[in-house]
């Protein structure tokens, strides 16, 4: 084999570290941001908070002024005496201590809410050892995947133990909680919520299949009763859970959305105001420049060390006004575009695309989809993500563009004003909106009615 080398000459395209950074800073939330700047005010010692009060002259001269100095350890002296006095007084043994802990927000699982009603339940401790381990056993269903023998082994309890236990979690809410099938699972829950009946009872054990394909006249004859009992039984049937964990809601995690841009009115004319407050403004320290100048008694080594310091702040702090600039100059494009709907909150949103916008300021399309994913704007009709403004449209018949927020909100009106007896078909659907002047296709209309979360016409009129 012959080796041998020669040139190849080839177009690359590769980020730097700082144009790396700046994109990553513009696709970040708010509060993801604020951490990131906490972390560089922590690593970078000549990266600082601006502040409007902040004299640094008047610091340094105060930092050495020796009287100064001894007033600190004054100060410091009196406040150890302060808070050697209040540690050593008497306490009141009836106050009880404020635990803080409790304060912090949280999210109860599943487990967790089972173990507090056990908890609650006068059940001996083998009881309750066991069903502890049957709690662990659950699904994400909340099923109960074991089996009382591997509870009772694993627990050092009696087969009757177990059993026991097992009924004990299935006294549990949510209802049907520790059932082994969807058919234990219904039949506890109709039992709790007392609809239970030989009906109802029948078709869960026997015609759940027939169920599903609407096969009432077939259950009817294979349980003696009439085709209308079965179907008001089939109603009370759809009100159990056949997923007993999905009842269980312990609540939205604890979540917190800062907006990046305020919206807000003055007179006649709106203003979109940058939150400064949620991201400050940063500096380089005048302290450590002054260490650079010319006259100042610093080593090299040190010299070195805070050029480079002071070119990362520098670089840090263009990406995030840069950040800051871009989604206000969407928002601005997004307050001239939506007008209408600013005007009351309730106006219909014009057609607004990312192209659109990308054209407007300037940038690449990318720039704009990272700019407006996960940032918020607060106006007075609430807060909107700025994704919220943005959507393809349609022209009307009398030449207004209309966005297709606004074409799914009127499918929305139709169906709900439609006669239940006999929905509205996509096809039909299609029809009405034409006549309002939108020309939207019927495909486009089943697109919109599933992103709406409706069911298609049959449906909906077999329900």
């Amino acid at each position: 084999m012959d080796l041998t080398q020669r040139p190849d000459l080839r177009q690359r395209v590769t980020l730097s570290p700082q144009v790396y950074q700046g994109l990553s800073i513009l696709a970040m939330p708010v509060v993801e941001l604020q951490t990131l700047i906490e972390t560089e005010l922590l690593e970078n010692p000549v990266l600082e908070v601006e502040e409007d009060d902040y004299d640094s002259e008047a610091e340094e001269e105060r930092a050495e002024d020796p009287e100064d100095e001894r007033s600190w350890d004054e100060w410091l002296d009196q406040y150890e005496e302060l808070d050697s006095m209040d540690s050593s007084g008497p306490r009141d043994p009836n106050v009880e201590e404020v635990n803080t802990d409790e304060f912090v927000g949280g999210v109860m699982s599943f487990a967790d809410y089972l173990l507090g009603q056990l908890g609650m339940m006068d059940i001996t401790d083998e009881v309750a050892l066991a069903a502890r381990a049957i709690v662990g056993s659950l699904d994400d269903d909340g099923f109960f995947v074991s089996d009382c023998a591997e509870i009772a082994r694993i627990t050092g309890v009696s087969g009757q133990v177990a059993e026991e236990a097992l009924r004990v979690v299935q006294q549990l809410d949510p209802p049907g909680v520790g059932a082994r099938t969807v058919k234990e699972a219904l039949l506890l829950q109709a039992e709790t919520i007392n609809v239970t009946s030989p009906v109802l009872t029948g078709i869960i054990e026997d015609h759940l299949d027939d169920v599903a394909v609407n096969h009432f006249r077939k259950i009817g004859r294979a349980l003696g009763v009439s085709e209308a009992e079965v179907r008001e039984t089939v109603e009370t049937l759809r009100l159990l859970n056949p997923r007993p964990a999905g009842a269980f809601s312990p609540g939205p995690a604890p979540g917190y959305v800062v907006p990046d841009v305020t919206l807000r009115r003055f007179g006649d004319e709106w203003l979109v105001i940058p939150n400064n407050e949620a991201v400050p403004t940063l500096r380089v320290s005048p302290r450590y420049r002054s260490m650079l100048r010319s006259g100042a008694s610093t080593d090299d080594e040190t010299r070195r060390y805070l050029k480079d310091k002071i070119r990362q702040a520098e670089s840090f702090m263009r990406n995030v006004d840069r950040r800051k600039d871009t989604v206000s100059r969407i928002a601005q494009i997004v307050l001239e575009v939506q007008n209408d709907f600013f005007e009351d909150g309730k106006g219909d949103l014009r057609p607004l695309r990312l192209e659109d916008v990308a054209s407007e300021i300037g940038v690449h399309l990318s720039t704009v989809s990272r700019g407006v994913t996960g940032k918020y704007m607060a106006t007075p009709y609430g807060l909107f993500e700025l994704k919220h403004f943005f959507s393809g449209g349609y022209r009307s018949s009398t030449g207004m563009d209309v966005a297709s927020t606004t074409v799914k909100r009127r499918i929305r009106d139709l169906l709900l004003a439609e006669d239940q007896g006999k929905p509205l078909s996509d096809q039909r659907l299609a029809d009405e909106l034409r006549t309002d002047g939108i020309d939207v296709a019927r495909r486009t209309v089943a697109k919109y009615r599933e992103e709406l979360g409706i069911e298609p016409s049959w449906a909906r009129k077999r329900r």
